[in-house]
């Protein structure tokens, strides 16, 4: 099923730009026009989980599991570690990620590291969009897409100075 006015009425999200819309505005907008166990998947999304009823859902978490069992590689082989007991099963296998995760650990710091693997994430999401884009893989999409953008949005130096602060702190005392 398409959802051509949901889809139409949602800005365009630029990678690093702060949303136009929040979260609770784009469920609230979905919650007319999809059914509930679709605004459920959506709702695991922004909570970075998956939504076991939605095959879209399965093919979204698959990938992110696929991209997490990535960082675990290059961070083992890092450390001169076993990664196989932090591997968590997932279907296939995407050389491309591979590369591009490990492209992303030769940044200079791990601002640049996580922002180049939220940028692996909003092209996989640009990617399970392809299928649909009018339909609930697009919407899904634009949802991965906004708790990405959401997050970088949130992101203030003089808060993370602070947690720094509080840690050395923490790990001082």
């Amino acid at each position: 099923m398409n959802h051509w006015y949901l889809v139409a009425s949602l800005p365009y999200l630029r990678f690093g730009e702060k949303p136009l819309v929040n979260r609770a505005a784009f469920l609230a907008a979905c919650t007319e026009w999809l059914a509930e166990e679709d605004v459920t998947a959506l709702q695991a999304a922004f909570e970075n989980r998956c939504s076991p009823d939605s095959d879209v859902s399965r093919r979204w978490w698959n990938g992110e599991v696929e991209l997490r069992n990535a960082v675990v590689r290059v961070r083992a082989k890092n450390r001169n570690t076993d990664a196989a007991r932090f591997i968590r099963p997932c279907d296939g296998f995407n050389m491309s990620v591979e590369k591009t995760v490990a492209d992303a650990f030769t940044r200079a710091n791990p601002l640049e590291q996580e922002a180049e693997l939220d940028r692996i994430r909003w092209a996989q999401a640009d990617e399970l969009a392809l299928a649909a884009p009018f339909g609930f893989p697009g919407v899904f999409a634009f949802a991965i897409k906004l708790r990405i953008a959401e997050r970088w949005a949130g992101l203030d130096d003089a808060a993370g100075q602070s947690k720094v602060e509080e840690f050395i702190e923490q790990a001082t005392a």
